[in-house]
């Protein structure tokens, strides 16, 4: 499965928003509230969207393509319809944002990133972390032997 295509951190922001913006963020958190396996249309999204913030329909549905092409959703025509289904839940989504920001870390500032990650205060974060940490040498590693 293609990673999702994130390029942004903004630490200021909370929860997803730190990798999305306000409007893909709600987008997504709407998608993601729905059944699994159960798709969604920009008129969904746009009508419970509308109530709240008064935004144009064309917004929305440049939004979803937008989410789309950064590979957090895909989309199937149906009829006259685009149906957008989100490619990973918001736990595998948060997962691999996670690993995403550790590996650059870890490829940019090994050493500050080791070190900062054993004086967490959580001993639990701290394994985790250590944990992601050593999942994303190995895949590296393979990688690399490839």
């Amino acid at each position: 499965m293609a990673e999702p295509a994130i390029t942004t951190l903004r630490l200021d922001r909370p929860g997803i928003r730190k990798a999305l913006g306000d409007l893909e963020a709600e987008i997504m958190e709407l998608v993601w509230a729905r059944p699994a396996g159960q798709g969604t249309t920009v008129r969904d999204v746009f009508e419970v969207l509308h109530e709240r913030r008064r935004l144009a329909y064309t917004t929305v549905m440049s939004t979803m393509a937008r989410l789309a092409r950064k590979r957090l959703l895909r989309v199937e025509k149906a009829d006259q319809a685009y149906v957008y289904y989100p490619r990973f839940t918001q736990e595998e989504f948060v997962s691999r944002f996670v690993e995403h920001v550790l590996q650059d870390l870890l490829v940019s500032f090994s050493g500050a990133t080791l070190a900062g990650l054993s004086a967490l205060a959580d001993p639990r974060a701290a394994a985790r972390a250590s944990q992601l940490l050593d999942e994303i040498a190995r895949r590296r590693a393979v990688e690399e032997s490839e």
